[in-house]
């Protein structure tokens, strides 16, 4: 499983790569980074949903759900970056998706890094149900 955090390392720096480029590229290099930072979120959600799945994690569909909700949301404006909005661009993929990283990495990732790290310590077996555990509050 180790590989598949790296993995996720890598992506998660490769989105943030992708931010930087739209932040600072021309106007012209807008719909092309865009796209870019499109694909590279993408990347890293399918990444997260996968290892998700591995360790059958319990709030998974949350955590998916939330992933669709910004891929969408990426989808519609690329669109209108498509016909020039690149003000839009900037702002969505520039400033907006990286709060929402940022809240998302703190919040929804910290609790299933805490979950994989259960799982691997042998604290929690992730293929039995959770009812069945006989887990205690520390």
């Amino acid at each position: 499983m180790c590989t598949n955090f790296q993995r996720i390392r890598l992506a998660r720096d490769d989105l943030q790569q992708s931010v930087c480029c739209l932040q600072t590229c021309t106007d012209m290099d807008v719909p092309a980074r865009y796209h870019a930072l499109l694909k590279a979120a993408e990347q890293l959600f399918g990444l997260e949903q996968q290892l998700m799945e591995d360790y059958a994690f319990p709030a998974r569909q949350t955590h998916l759900e939330q992933h669709a909700r910004v891929l969408r949301a990426l989808h519609c404006v690329h669109t209108s970056v498509l016909n020039g909005a690149t003000e839009r661009a900037r702002h969505v993929g520039g400033q907006l998706l990286p709060d929402w990283l940022y809240l998302h990495h703190e919040t929804v990732d910290a609790a299933f890094a805490l979950w994989t790290e259960y799982c691997d310590h042998g604290l929690i077996n992730p293929h039995k149900p959770i009812e069945q555990q006989g887990l205690t509050a520390h």
